[in-house]
């Protein structure tokens, strides 16, 4: 047997070389895609854990309410629990807390103030020095926020007197020295802060009073409050793990550590806390990121057996022609004694070899391949270059490749007569519907793994049974043209089951390089378009503290955009907190609307002078609403000012040019407001402003009732306010005069999304309540739209911003919902982050992340190997077939020879046979990748979490690299083609004749 292989192996070797060369080709591909969904899909996970943001990295143990003996030992405890969830990763801890409420002694202020203390760990990096120095540890020392210190007309070397702690075992009342003014950067984390970072809140509704002006943080050294002297109302702990260096097991690890710390937590601090718990985006986020990989693989994986049915097709062709090369051969060995078994086991004892040279070839060119892939982008811009390697799954991918060989290799009669191609198209449409039924899931899911191969080859073969007849009324039309070389050659084509060996082939590996080029430009567009739709703007700028006046400009003029301020929040609908899965979402964008209000200008000194009736003393908290270019609304508030009849000096409310008064809110206090008095007193307040047109006056709620008689007037330059005010009833009244330069716009006009509008049943006309803040809004549905640019997919409402704020004035909130600039026409980033506002998106940098990201690179680099792979496939098919037609031919061409005609037109006819099979085939490959683009694109493309991506996906056919694609596909072919006809054509001479005869 070796003696036979080895003869036939000598004689035979050109047929041998290319069918190890398909093999080798095939097995390749399989190797690089093996590659691709192991070694590269791993390392892609620690690189994006490695470049997760510190806000999803973060574990956080927050604990509430503990006396003063337990501080330290919880803090130490919460801090052990950390450690023991973040392993095996090493992390830096920061901690955070603040104290209970005490009261601020403010000589014979008759407002309620309460004041309390807060320490940072790492202040230093979450606040910036404006004046003094920062606190000495052990020495009463406290730094104040900047709004702070100028509610409080402190500074540094100023003494406060704080008095007891309103808790259940108070701590007693000290003395501390301000020795520093702070500000606070974004990002700090003042968010958490009780005031929010505001610095002082006049009329705060979360103290154990009904309602109290509230100062703070008081800033002290954290390991000071560690030490007992104050109650902590709340102490949070940050860990953040170092994922530098990780492994999937390590991070698999990490996460269930991460889920399980909660329990621990609350068994190790029992009844020392009331309440404990353990929040994170880490898991979720690591979780998303493994969803989002096996996303990417499934796609890798498709094209991979993509791969490998055309690795079949080529083999099943090299199959049929080394049968009928070797048909006497076998013959003769068969009469010559040799069974069937015998004939069997040198079958596959030449296939195994071939089989092991394959492998023994495409391993270490799979290696190759991967690593010249990965030195490519997107690869290298999602840090994932790797040097060549071989392992384990590589290797039985390779294998699997190269077992190809051992396919049986159909009868003659071929797809069409056996039915074959019909079931084919049948478990193709059953595929593709069962891939269109099935919902969002992120699993490696079999069927979409198996649809494109399923699709293009049942195309193909619907081609392949629509070519015989095509070419017959082709040659009926041709056979009555002049000449003998047209009408020959098509004679060929159309009536030589033969001439179509290689037609799977061709319009296979044609459809999977369209199909790729097209595929691979879909996904990038889905991606630009999801990128587009969840950053909403050009540039989306996120605040991590609270905004001040100019800072649009600031932005505007930094970006060199347009910035508009926005709002992107969770809300409830009514008494409707959302699904399952995540609440509604408000997301709304200053327009360009005009603004109203009295313009004042910049260090404009303002005065205040109101007057109550009867005897019961009042005063008033202002509160000045002031508006910027940009549309950014600032509260300015004041401390309490009795209603005596004098002006009294309001604070500098007016740090910039440009600045117009559009809401005035008076919050009335009385220390004696009691349910059951029927008492009243007449209010009138003149604020140093002229009123202007337009203004309307209004009573908070709760209560609104409590004040009544309503009136803002002109009054000279200035503008007053008045109002009845009851001293009865419920005791958490706001009792609160606003007044606006605009009426009140009633219910706002809102845009919600489809998911929405499914979930409550609402369409156009319908009204909904939405709370924003502490305030109830009404709202009218006025459009349902598929999504909300900001929120895709969400349960959304989208509204116009000034109208939201206008809403929330006339309802007494006068903190402007802020929470992002929006900017238009900016697309760089760096120069936004300069500033230290927060958190930066831009649609490109989006964009970037989801199309050039570590997870998401690996399948546009096995797209671009399906494409050389299925060219390289179809060309080694295409030549053997060629080859082996002519060989097989040699002696009808001889005698053409001996009938008169030249080589030439011998060349002719035979080039002019395979082009007419060839041009249809490639045509019907090109339509069949156009078609699958179509019809299969969409099921592949999935969004990062694994659902259906929002907008929907929307096909794409490159033409210019088509037909690109196309032409070289001609131009290849047409060369192979030619290239082995005058080859084998010069071979038959008179000396085949000689032998025939």
């Amino acid at each position: 047997m070796r003696t036979i292989i080895l003869r036939r192996a000598r004689a035979q070797w050109p047929l041998l070389a290319a069918v190890l060369t398909v093999v080798t080709i095939g097995a390749t591909l399989l190797g690089v895609c093996a590659l691709l969904v192991t070694r590269t899909s791993d390392r892609a996970l620690e690189v994006a854990a490695s470049r997760a943001v510190p806000a999803d990295t973060g574990v956080t143990a927050y604990t509430v309410t503990m006396a003063r003996g337990d501080v330290a030992s919880v803090d130490a405890d919460s801090r052990s629990v950390l450690r023991e969830a973040v392993a095996p990763f090493g992390s830096v801890m920061a901690g955070r807390m603040s104290t209970e409420m005490r009261h601020l002694e403010r000589g014979d202020d008759k407002t309620p103030s309460l004041a309390y203390f807060s320490g940072v760990e790492d202040l230093t990096d979450r606040a910036t020095l404006l004046t003094g120095r920062w606190p000495r540890p052990g020495a009463g020392e406290v730094v104040l926020l900047d709004r702070t210190a100028k509610a409080l007309g402190a500074r540094p070397g100023t003494r406060v007197r704080l008095g007891r702690e309103l808790a259940r075992d108070p701590a007693p009342g000290l003395t501390v020295s301000v020795v520093g003014v702070v500000q606070a950067r974004s990002g700090g984390g003042w968010n958490r802060d009780p005031l929010e970072g505001a610095g002082y809140v006049p009329d705060y509704r979360g103290s154990p009073l009904p309602t109290a002006q509230v100062f703070g943080p008081f800033l002290a050294d954290y390991r000071d409050l560690l030490a007992g002297g104050s109650a902590v109302s709340r102490l949070e702990i940050t860990a953040r793990p170092d994922l530098s260096a990780s492994s999937p097991r390590d991070l698999d690890r990490l996460s269930t550590g991460v889920r399980d710390a909660n329990g621990r937590l609350s068994a190790v601090l029992g009844e020392r806390v009331q309440i404990e718990r353990i929040a994170s985006r880490l898991p979720s986020v690591l979780a998303d990121t493994a969803r989002q990989q096996r996303i990417t693989s499934s796609a890798v994986l498709a094209v991979a057996v993509l791969g490998a049915v055309l690795t079949a097709a080529a083999l099943r062709l090299a199959g049929r022609l080394t049968a009928d090369v070797r048909a006497d051969e076998s013959a003769l060995l068969s009469a010559a004694g040799t069974s069937r078994v015998q004939l069997a086991g040198l079958a596959a004892a030449e296939n195994g070899l071939l089989a092991l040279l394959a492998v023994a070839v495409a391993l270490p060119l799979s290696s190759l391949a991967h690593a010249a892939l990965t030195s490519l982008a997107p690869f290298t811009d999602a840090g994932l270059t790797a040097t060549p390697a071989v392992t384990g799954p590589q290797l039985l991918a390779v294998a699997a490749g190269a077992a190809l060989l051992f396919l049986p290799t159909p009868a003659r009669s071929g797809l069409a007569r056996s039915g074959a191609d019909l079931a084919l198209v049948a478990l193709a449409t059953g595929a593709w519907f069962s891939a269109r039924s099935e919902g969002a899931d992120a699993r490696v899911d079999v069927v979409r793994v198996l649809v494109p191969a399923l699709v293009l080859a049942a195309g193909c073969v619907i081609a392949l049974r629509l070519a015989p007849p095509v070419l017959r009324a082709a040659d009926r039309w041709t056979s009555r043209a002049r000449g003998l070389a047209l009408p020959l050659a098509m004679s060929e084509a159309a009536r030589r089951p033969r001439a179509i060996a290689a037609g799977l082939l061709v319009a296979l590996g044609c459809a999977a390089a369209t199909f790729a080029v097209a595929f691979d430009a879909t996904w990038h567009r889905s991606q630009l378009d999801q990128a587009n739709l969840a950053v909403g703007s050009d540039m989306v700028l996120t605040l991590g503290a609270p905004a001040y006046a100019g800072q649009g400009a600031e932005v505007s003029r930094t970006t060199g955009g347009q910035a508009r301020p926005a709002t992107d929040r969770n809300v409830s609908i009514g008494q409707w907190l959302g699904g399952s899965d995540a609440p509604p979402r408000l997301v709304a964008v200053r327009g360009p609307a005009a603004a109203p209000g009295v313009p004042i200008a910049r260090s404009t000194v303002l005065t205040l002078t109101g007057r109550a009736t009867g005897e019961d003393p009042l005063s008033v908290t202002p509160q000045l609403i002031l508006e910027d270019d940009t549309g950014l609304r600032i509260p300015c508030t004041g401390a309490a000012i009795p209603l005596d009849g004098r002006p009294h000096r309001l604070p500098d409310c007016v740090p910039i040019d440009g600045m117009r008064l559009i809401a005035v809110m008076l919050p009335v206090v009385y220390n004696e407001f009691a349910y059951d008095t029927v008492k009243t007193s007449k209010i009138t307040v003149d604020l140093s402003v002229p009123a202007g047109d337009g203004w309307t006056a209004s009573s908070a709620q709760p209560y609104s009732g409590q004040l009544t008689d309503l009136a803002v007037t002109a009054n000279g330059a200035s503008m007053r306010m008045s109002a009845e005010v009851a001293l009865g009833g419920p005791p958490d009244a706001a009792r609160r005069l606003v007044a606006t330069s605009f009426a009140d716009p009633g219910p706002i006009p809102v845009t919600v999304s489809e998911r929405l509008a499914s979930q409550l049943s609402v369409g156009p006309g319908d009204e909904l309540q939405v709370m924003a803040g502490l305030a109830a809004i009404r709202v009218t549905v006025t459009d349902v739209t598929t999504t909300i640019p900001g929120a895709p997919g969400a349960a959304a409402i989208s509204a116009d911003l000034d109208t939201l704020s206008r809403s929330l004035l006339v309802h007494g909130e006068p903190q402007f919902p802020i929470d992002a600039w929006w900017v238009t026409g900016a697309a760089d980033a760096a120069p936004a982050a300069a500033l230290h506002l927060g958190d930066i998106r831009t649609r490109t940098g989006e964009a970037a992340r989801l199309t050039t990201g570590p997870v998401p690179a690996a399948l546009p680099g096995s797209l671009r190997m399906l494409v050389p792979a299925a060219i390289l496939l179809l060309l080694a098919g295409l030549i053997l077939h060629v080859t082996c037609d002519l060989q097989a031919r040699a002696i009808e061409v001889a005698r053409l020879r001996g009938l008169g005609l030249t080589r030439r037109d011998i060349r002719t006819t035979l080039l002019g046979q395979h082009t007419i099979v060839l041009l249809p085939l490639l045509l019907a490959g090109a339509v069949v990748g156009a078609a699958a683009t179509w019809l299969v694109s969409p099921l592949l493309v999935r969004s990062e979490t694994g659902g259906v991506p929002v907008p929907a996906v929307a096909p794409v056919w490159p033409w210019p690299a088509e037909s690109a694609l196309l032409a070289l596909l001609l131009t290849a072919t047409a060369l192979a083609v030619a290239s082995v006809v005058v080859v084998q054509s010069r071979r038959a001479d008179a000396a085949h004749l000689r032998v025939a005869s």
